[in-house]
This record gives structure tokens, sequence and C-alpha cells, in this order.
């Protein structure tokens, strides 16, 4: 099941936030500056804080009770190399166990939905330039690349490609074309 989320699940984003996050970057071990990025950024209370945002949505994917993937959407987040495109993903995370279980396709589906019906033609994202799982799932859903930017960690630098789309149009739209 699929819905917006709420202030109660603020714990289990950032939870779930942490986990897939290091995961998919701490993979030669964990570091000061990986531990104090993911302790800092996802903590339940920044969660939450972002939750009461209004220019922020989280979609949350739920199976049998349990949260194992979430979108999250900025409304108002100028893409730095496309400034006419204005909503970012600007996570999708999906729990390792739950990998290839076509989730995150769903999460995108009903964020597209949701673009679609608030009259949001076009969204952005960024990715890790060495997640080639990440950059092979957004080239099987018609990203394009679009760029890049810099992520600072500390003293490092680390590209990552920006991303763009058009939102598909709204299927009762594309029925109803004098809507």
């Amino acid at each position: 099941m699929i819905r917006v989320a709420t202030a109660i699940d603020a714990s289990n984003l950032a939870a779930l936030s942490i986990q897939v996050w290091l995961h998919t970057y701490a993979k030669t071990g964990l570091r000061s500056a990986l531990s104090d990025y993911v302790l800092a950024e996802y903590t339940p209370e920044k969660i939450a804080e972002r939750l009461r945002d209004e220019n922020q949505v989280f979609m949350v994917y739920e199976q049998d009770a349990h949260l194992v993937g979430y979108l999250r959407l900025l409304l108002d987040a100028p893409c730095p190399t496309d400034p006419s495109s204005h909503v970012e993903i600007a996570t999708l995370y999906v729990q390792e166990h739950f990998i290839g279980r076509g989730i995150g396709s769903k999460l995108l589906e009903y964020t597209f939905d949701f673009c679609s019906k608030h009259g949001i033609n076009s969204v952005w994202l960024s990715v890790n330039h060495e997640n080639a799982r990440a950059i092979s799932f957004y080239d099987k859903h018609h990203f394009q690349r679009n760029g890049s930017i810099i992520f600072h960690l500390e003293n490092e630098k680390h590209e990552n490609f920006v991303l763009h789309k058009p939102v598909p149009m709204h299927l009762a739209e594309a029925a109803d074309p004098v809507g």
C-alpha cells in the first residue's frame, strides 16, 4: 500500500533512511564522516520537521503494516541544470530486502500521478555517479541525464548526475482531453 506519510512515520522514515544510506554509501565500512552525516541528517526530529513542511511530500510504501520504502518530493526545488524544472525527487529509498519487487517503480508511478494531478509537468533528481543500480533503475524509467552537481561530505566532493523526466499525463486527462 502506498500513502502520504504522516508525523507518526518519522521514526520509521529516519531508521529506514539510515539503513539504506549506509548500505549504499558505506561500502568500505564506517568512518566518522559517514556516521556523523547520517546521525545528523536522519533524525526523527528532522524527518518530522520535513513532514510538516508544506513544500515536501513523503509517499510511503507499506507491506503488511511495515514501512519498506519511501519517496520524498520537494515541491519548490529549482533544478540546478534546468531552472524550468522546480520539483525534485529528493529521496527514493527501498529497504535492501525488498529491492527488485517493483516497490520503487510503484512509488514513481504514485508520484507521477500525484504530480499530474497537481499540474507538475516535470521532475528532477540527483544520483551518485557510482550508484550503478540506481542509475540503471532511472534509465529503465526513461529519466535523461541533464548535467551533474557536486555533493560535499566533509572535505570530499562526490559527483552526482542530474536526471530529468517529464511527468506522464494523468490517465484520466489522456482519456478526456476536454476535461
